[in-house]
C-alpha cells in the first residue's frame, strides 16, 4: 500500500502552486485549458502565468506633426524618423496627425525672427511678414520657402482630404516628400 500524502500538505499545494492543476472554486476547466483565454484563466486565477496573454492596450502616442513641404529639415524628419516608425509599430501605438502648414502663422509678433540662428548673423525684422490673408473674401498664403511650398502644402492637404485613411495617404506623403520637389514628384 502506498504511503499517505496528509490532507495539509495537499491544501498547502493547492494554495502555493495552482499550475500544478488545482482548481479554484468557480474554474471548471482542466490545467492544460487555464491559458487558453483570459476569461478562463481569471476564473482560474492564473493569469500572472499565463505568458500567451496580451495584455490590455495603452491608448496609442499621439502625435501632431506641422511641418512645410519643402523645408528641408521637415522632410527629413518625415522621410527618415517618422515614416519608419509608423511602419515598424503596430498600427495601434501611434496615432499621427499630419498639418501641412508648417511654419505660417496668423498675425505679427513682435521681435520674432523665422530662420534666424544666433550663428548666422542675419538681422531680423522688428515684426513678422502676414503668412495668410484674407483679400476680398479669397485666402492668400505666403510661404517660408515660396509659391511652390503653397502648393506642395495645398496637394498634401487635399490628398489627406480626398484619401480620409492615414494608411493610404501617409505612403503617397512619403514618397512626395522623398524627392527634390512635391509638384515634381507629382508629376513623375
Amino acid at each position: 500500500m502506498a504511503p499517505a500524502v496528509p490532507l495539509a500538505l495537499l491544501a498547502l499545494v493547492a494554495l502555493l502552486a495552482p499550475g500544478l492543476g488545482v482548481a479554484f472554486p468557480g474554474c471548471d476547466y482542466p490545467a492544460h485549458l487555464w491559458c487558453s483565454s483570459r476569461e478562463i484563466a481569471v476564473a482560474c486565477q492564473a493569469e500572472s502565468r499565463c505568458a500567451n496573454l496580451s495584455r490590455p492596450a495603452a491608448p496609442p502616442v499621439e502625435l501632431s506633426l506641422y511641418y512645410e513641404s519643402l523645408c528641408p529639415a521637415c522632410r527629413m524628419f518625415l522621410v527618415q524618423e517618422l515614416f519608419t516608425t509608423w511602419l515598424l509599430l503596430p498600427t495601434e501605438a501611434l496615432s499621427i496627425t499630419l498639418v501641412p502648414y508648417g511654419n505660417a502663422e496668423v498675425g505679427a509678433g513682435p521681435n520674432r525672427c523665422r530662420g534666424c540662428s544666433p550663428r548666422r548673423r542675419r538681422p531680423c525684422s522688428d515684426r513678422l511678414v502676414l503668412q495668410e490673408r484674407n483679400v476680398s473674401g479669397k485666402w492668400h498664403f505666403q510661404c517660408q520657402h515660396g509659391p511652390e511650398e503653397c502648393l506642395g502644402n495645398m496637394i498634401e492637404t487635399c490628398l489627406m482630404h480626398e484619401a480620409q485613411n492615414f494608411s493610404t495617404y501617409f505612403p503617397v506623403i512619403f514618397c512626395l516628400e522623398s524627392g527634390s520637389s512635391v509638384s515634381k514628384n507629382l508629376e513623375a
